[in-house]
């Protein structure tokens, strides 16, 4: 009896971590064949703008394992009409290996929401279900799959399987976010970085400069994660009023509020990343505060990726802590973040009045309210921040 792994997905595009995950399946697993198959037309996910198409994510797949021996590339789904549901292709391929042990690699977040998949029982008949498992996974993702695991064996009949392995954390979403900010080292294999450089895929031929307002909104939103959305365009809203009220560039402030997140939605080493590519001295770089170097790279990303000018580029950078000196677009930009309308938190009313009735007088609410805020969490308070205290309340 062999042993055949089935490696579903997207890969869009396949990226490094994809590669390593084959490798390891294949080594951990002790697979006599390990069958890659991208997805057709993914039932639960738009594809982006600029995505190579069905047949072009294949090619793609075939150039990152090219290497791996035991790795097949199938077009099973690719030439399937209709959306793509692995119940129907795990059907297929059972009837291809019958006698064979069938084994579905998938990955932690696609594991958690199995039982919700179309007839996810039939998948149970036809294969093990195998759960790619980082070995430094937190305690409390482990416990969450182990009660899947339970329910799935109890409700579903499945046999589940955790494979523990070095795999790369990452998502083809962050690579193509990586993509557009041109700093995806080695994220990809270097035929696949080769071919869509190319043909153009992603996008990565573009320019990003220059973008009317409209379309800076679809360029950003389209980089942002989901749930951020709201809040960049609350922000954008709250800061072209400020810059009305309070004479300022309404363009810039604008420009400003809808970049100001363009690199939140990064885990933070993909965040120094983009500082090594920026050539960010690394002593320049405060890894103290993780939660705010999103505004250093924002900046960055604006200055090269988009090619906005100073004024918005330093906006940006000051957004999530303030500094001494700052402009009055860096001002608004400071507190249309953290007051726009999606804000809710005790105070936030007060803060908003005090705004309106004086810029100096509300930023400087607005920073006192952070710092006893994260004092009371016992968190450290960055020296930008106490310096944009004292500096407004020495102009008071």
């Amino acid at each position: 009896m062999g042993r055949i792994g089935i490696y579903g997905g997207t890969f869009n595009p396949p990226h490094a971590g994809h590669v390593e995950a084959a490798r390891q399946a294949i080594e951990r697993l002790k697979l006599d064949k390990l069958l890659l198959i991208p997805a057709g037309h993914p039932p639960h996910k738009e594809l982006p703008d600029y995505a190579p198409t069905a047949r072009e994510r294949l090619e793609l797949v075939c150039l990152a394992v090219r290497d791996i021996p035991k790795a097949e590339v199938v077009d099973l789904e690719v030439t399937r009409e209709g959306k793509s549901y692995s119940v129907d292709t795990l059907q297929t391929l059972r009837r291809m290996y019958e006698g064979d042990q069938l084994f579905f690699l998938m990955g932690t977040d696609m594991f958690l929401s199995f039982s919700h998949w179309y007839r996810p029982d039939e998948i149970c008949q036809y294969a093990t279900l195998v759960v790619m498992l980082r070995e430094k996974e937190d305690l409390k993702l482990r416990q969450l799959l182990e009660e899947k695991a339970r329910e799935v064996r109890e409700t579903l009949s499945g046999e589940v399987v955790f494979l523990e392995n070095d795999i790369l954390p990452m998502s083809s979403t962050d690579v193509r976010r990586m993509l557009t900010f041109h700093a995806q080292q080695d994220m990809l294999p270097g035929a696949v970085m080769e071919r869509i450089w190319e043909r153009g895929y992603y996008g990565v031929r573009r320019s990003l400069k220059g973008l009317s307002l409209e379309k800076l909104e679809q360029a950003v939103v389209a980089l942002l994660n989901p749930n951020r959305v709201a809040h960049v365009l609350g922000c954008r809203d709250t800061a072209v009023k400020l810059a009305q009220t309070y004479g300022e560039d309404q363009t810039n402030a604008a420009r400003a509020a809808l970049l100001h997140d363009i690199t939140k939605a990064l885990p933070y080493p993909l965040q120094l990343q983009l500082c090594q590519v920026y050539r960010v001295p690394s002593d320049a770089v405060d890894t103290k505060f993780p939660k705010t170097l999103h505004a250093t790279t924002g900046a960055l990303v604006a200055r090269e990726i988009f090619g906005e000018n100073k004024a918005v580029v330093d906006a940006i950078d000051s957004h999530t802590t303030g500094r001494a000196n700052m402009s009055t677009l860096q001002k608004i930009i400071y507190i249309a973040d953290y007051m726009e309308p999606n804000r809710k938190f005790p105070g936030v009313e007060t803060l908003r009045e005090a705004v309106e009735a004086d810029l100096d007088g509300g930023v400087l609410m607005g920073l006192e309210m952070t710092v006893e805020q994260l004092r009371r969490q016992g968190s450290v308070v960055t020296q930008n921040s106490l310096d944009a205290i004292g500096w407004l309340k020495e102009k008071s």
